[in-house]
């Protein structure tokens, strides 16, 4: 028996793990949030709108960094 109570204490101690990286993960995104604000800010996204600033961010992920800067880029 003694076995299944420190299979039940390894569970609980999992549990525990997991809700205290639940929490570092949230601090961790605010702080990325952050920082990718003031990169915004910096090269005047500000004046875009949100939903396009949005959908063009998540087509350029979607087709990969390197393709949509291939394809924004300008040939003379």
């Amino acid at each position: 028996m003694a076995r299944s109570r420190n299979a039940r204490d390894a569970l609980t101690r999992l549990r525990e793990q997991r809700a205290e990286l639940d929490v570092r993960e949230a601090e961790l995104r605010e702080k990325a949030a952050q920082e990718l604000g003031t990169m915004l800010l910096e090269c005047g996204a500000e004046t875009l709108e949100a939903g396009k600033l949005k959908r063009l961010v998540k087509q350029a992920s979607d087709m990969g960094l390197d393709a949509a800067l291939e394809r924004l880029s300008v040939t003379p």
